[in-house]
């Protein structure tokens, strides 16, 4: 799907266990569409419930399903529904519950971004007036918000203020939450970290991922602290393996909040991967913008004109090696061309000739009863007609090698560019050259070539073959072809090319397939031991 690859620049080279981890997350990529599809109807069915439902406690509890659905897939559809099911909670005079909502609100504010209406919505909030059970989260709400606004201000004068409230609204956090919920964990975790205990903070991230599955939002954080405490200590390596497993959770969740691939497309860009930072950021850009992230979005369209830079010079680079070498290519398929017409034409001549000595063969026979004196003649003109089939197969045999070494040659030449690409680290083009072979593409024309000159000699051979053969086992050639692999054996024989691994290597096949092909057409013809010899009748 992608290639890594450099633009004048050194290539960091990843172990292979690195590697299988993005083969991995390239194969979920790939799957985004179902994913995606399968939360999408989800949703459908619970908006279709909401719709029927009559009891306001049902659409509570269908509208809170229908939150953290989208509470991590799009924000403008999440804060929707908490606004629908903040007037459902105030019709039932849920106080509790509408409190929880409008601490839910400001959280998804945040995640998308709108720090003024978040901070806004907290301050209206009666902290004195708010029910107990929801103190943990609304310190949690608050280490959220103060933490999105850091990251969205790092250059602002106001940051050491948000990092003190932060750091405030997290010891009141860790007083209240119990120390095994995923919440203390999480900010435990960052208080660890922050101290320089990473060790610490390892070990109790792990613990606590191996209670959720990829999919999940909590196992994606996780992840992310991980690759986070792993870079502190400069593990280059289990730092990308854990952004690798936090974005394929993303991935099979359909979070669209993520920061998991624009941290991996900065560090492939850093080790010369343009190609896959290109990809990941154009995916975090995206996620971003579905989700309506104003931040996330602002954090990746700062890093696209650099990689955008980085990947056009490295495309221009590519384009002009690949000029050069199509251009060589182009010459050589050329010089085969010529080749081919010209022995094409000397057969289409011994084709002419035939035709003459069999005319003239059927003028001897019409009056051999009147010219007997003339048999030594009529033998010397068969005995040319032999030699002239002699020489048609001659040529036809040197037709066949002539073009089967051409082709192997423009193979050898293709290997010995690609190794070129290989060594230079250019993959991109190692693709675009596979991907045309020209040695395939002439090898296709070579045969329909070979068709055609065998249909010029023998215009009805495909009759004359099926006549030997039983009537419900006809070759009939597929439509568009003019022979099929089975008639080309069959040519190949008729043309005095009897050895099997010289018909192997002329159909680029195994010799056991020819050794197959040639004992199944015996057995459909009507006399199978003396097929082949009646073949060449």
């Amino acid at each position: 799907m992608l290639l890594a690859s450099g633009c004048g620049m050194n290539v960091a080279k990843y172990p292979p266990e690195l590697e299988e981890q993005f083969r991995l997350l390239d194969d979920e990529l790939r799957k985004v569409d179902e994913y995606d599809a399968v939360k999408n109807q989800r949703i459908a069915r619970l908006k279709q419930e909401l719709a029927s439902a009559s009891r306001n406690d049902d659409k509570i509890r269908i509208a809170d399903n229908l939150i953290g659905e989208y509470e991590s897939y799009i924000s403008d559809s999440a804060l929707c529904y908490i606004n629908a099911n903040i007037r459902f909670a105030q019709k039932a005079g849920d106080e509790v519950k509408v409190q929880k909502l409008k601490l839910q609100r400001i959280d998804v504010m945040s995640h998308a971004g709108l720090f003024g209406d978040a901070l806004n919505e907290m301050q209206k909030l009666d902290r004195s007036r708010l029910d107990p059970t929801l103190f943990e989260e609304y310190y949690y709400v608050n280490c959220g918000l103060y933490q999105y606004l850091i990251e969205y201000n790092n250059e602002n004068d106001l940051v050491d203020t948000y990092k003190n409230l932060q750091r405030i609204y997290i010891d009141s956090l860790l007083s209240v939450s119990d120390a095994d919920s995923f919440i203390c964990v999480t900010y435990r975790a960052n208080s660890y970290i922050s101290d320089g205990n990473t060790d610490a903070a390892q070990d109790i991230i792990k613990a606590k991922l191996k209670q959720y599955q990829p999919g999940s939002h909590e196992y994606s954080i996780l992840s992310s602290i991980l690759a986070y405490t792993c870079n502190r200590e400069n593990d280059d390596i289990n730092h990308k393996k854990y952004l690798i497993l936090s974005a394929i959770s993303d991935i099979k969740g359909s979070t669209k909040e993520n920061m998991a691939f624009r941290a991996l497309s900065q560090q492939l860009f850093d080790d010369g991967y343009i190609d896959r930072a290109k990809y990941y950021l154009q995916k975090s850009f995206d996620d971003a913008n579905f989700y309506a992230a104003r931040m996330r979005t602002a954090q990746s369209a700062r890093m696209l004109p650099v990689i955008d830079s980085a990947y056009d010079a490295r495309q221009l680079e590519l384009q002009t090696r690949l000029k050069w070498l199509l251009t060589l290519a182009v010459a050589l398929v050329v010089v085969l061309s010529i080749a081919i017409l010209f022995i094409l034409q000397q057969m289409r001549k011994l084709h002419q000739a035939h035709s003459t000595i069999k005319s003239r063969n059927d003028e001897l026979s019409q009056i051999s009863s009147q010219l007997s004196k003339s048999n030594d003649e009529l033998a010397a003109a068969i005995g040319s007609l032999r030699q002239s089939d002699s020489i048609k197969e001659q040529y036809a045999g040197l037709f066949m090698q002539f073009s089967s070494l051409t082709i192997r040659n423009l193979e050898n030449y293709h290997q010995k560019l690609h190794n070129l690409a290989v060594k230079g680290n250019v993959k991109e083009l190692v693709k675009k050259i596979e991907g045309e072979n020209v040695a395939d593409q002439i090898l296709k024309d070579f045969y329909k070539k070979f068709d055609d000159a065998i249909l010029n000699i023998y215009p009805d051979f495909v009759e004359h073959v099926n006549a030997l053969l039983q009537p419900d086992q006809q070759l009939i050639p597929k439509p568009g072809n003019k022979l099929n692999t089975e008639l080309r054996v069959l040519a190949l024989i008729r043309i005095g090319v009897t050895d099997s691994e010289k018909i192997a290597e002329f159909l680029r096949c195994s010799l056991t397939t020819i050794y197959t092909y040639r004992s199944k057409i015996r057995k459909r013809a009507l006399n199978p031991d003396s097929f082949e010899d009646d073949l060449l009748l």
